[in-house]
C-alpha cells in the first residue's frame, strides 16, 4: 500500500503552500505574537510535507539504485 497516494500528495502541498501563502500575506503591522498560528500550523503540515519529501528522496534513491544495478548488468 501507498501512503502517497496521488490525493494524498496533492493534499500536503496544497495545505502547504496555503499555509505559506497567509503566512507571506500577514499583516506586518500586527503583533508577532499573532504569528503564532503560523507555527502552529507549520509544526502541523510541516511534518507532512517532510514525510513527503523523505518518501520522495527514498523513491529516487530507488530508481538510481535501480539504474545502477541495470548499467552493470549490461555491461556483464
Amino acid at each position: 500500500m501507498n501512503v502517497y497516494d496521488d490525493e494524498t500528495v496533492k493534499k500536503i502541498i496544497d495545505e502547504f503552500r496555503d499555509l505559506l501563502k497567509d503566512a507571506d500575506n500577514f499583516p506586518r503591522d500586527k503583533a508577532p505574537n499573532d504569528y503564532r498560528e503560523f507555527w502552529t500550523g507549520l509544526r502541523g503540515k510541516g511534518s507532512s510535507i517532510l514525510g513527503l519529501a523523505n518518501h520522495l528522496i527514498e523513491l529516487i534513491n530507488k530508481k538510481e539504485e535501480y539504474a545502477k544495478k541495470e548499467k552493470e548488468n549490461d555491461k556483464a
